[in-house]
């Protein structure tokens, strides 16, 4: 679809400069900025492609039961975690999963933003189109191209964090199975087990 898109744009832009003259440079830089302007559409168009089939995506974790070690393991996926509890790998190396396939999706995703705007600034800059007084022309797309950079580094910085987690989980040897609850035992009365002053 991205690939269409771009296509699209620039058989357009090759006709609309043969008719009206839209690019006042040389033949090669009208055909480069040309490119560009096609490649910078056709990365826009890519981030609103799925890139995750939905119904291959994660389970969501069971719930704990225990706020303490729920935050406990989330605490694994910061700058500076702590030791992993014996009891907690098993969680943490699903919750590392689960993290993984969230960040690979938005870095495929997200990484495409920052591509356009820096290919249309590229194609800005190549065209010759802003002038001395159209500085905001030529610095704007390169500044959004950076802010937008900001959203695939932090799933990248995530991507990282849930894979060192994981592979610090799974250093960790297995934990013992938890003992089964013993249920009370039963001498076969039913009612209350309180005896009576007189019994």
């Amino acid at each position: 679809m991205s690939g269409l898109a771009a296509t699209t744009l620039g058989a357009f832009l090759v006709v609309a400069d043969a008719a009206w003259g839209l690019f006042d440079g040389t033949p090669e830089r009208d055909v480069v900025a040309i490119v560009l302007f096609a490649a910078a559409l056709g990365c826009l168009v890519a981030t609103l492609c799925p890139v995750v089939d939905r119904s291959a995506a994660p389970p969501p974790g069971v719930p704990l039961g225990d706020w303490r070690r729920s935050e406990r393991i989330e605490r694994q996926f910061t700058a500076r975690p702590p030791k992993i509890e014996p009891e907690d790998r098993d969680e943490v190396v699903a919750a590392a999963g689960r993290l993984i396939g969230t960040s690979v999706a938005v870095v495929s995703r997200s990484v495409w933003l920052p591509a356009a705007w820096l290919l249309a600034w590229a194609a800005i800059v190549v065209s010759g189109l802003p002038s001395d007084g159209q500085l905001t022309l030529l610095v704007l797309p390169a500044l959004l191209g950076l802010l937008q950079a900001a959203t695939c580094l932090g799933a990248v910085t995530a991507l990282a964090r849930a894979d060192a987690a994981r592979h610090r989980a799974l250093a960790l040897p297995p934990a013992p199975p938890r003992p089964a609850r013993s249920a009370p035992p039963r001498d076969g009365r039913v009612g209350s087990q309180l005896a009576l002053p007189d019994e």
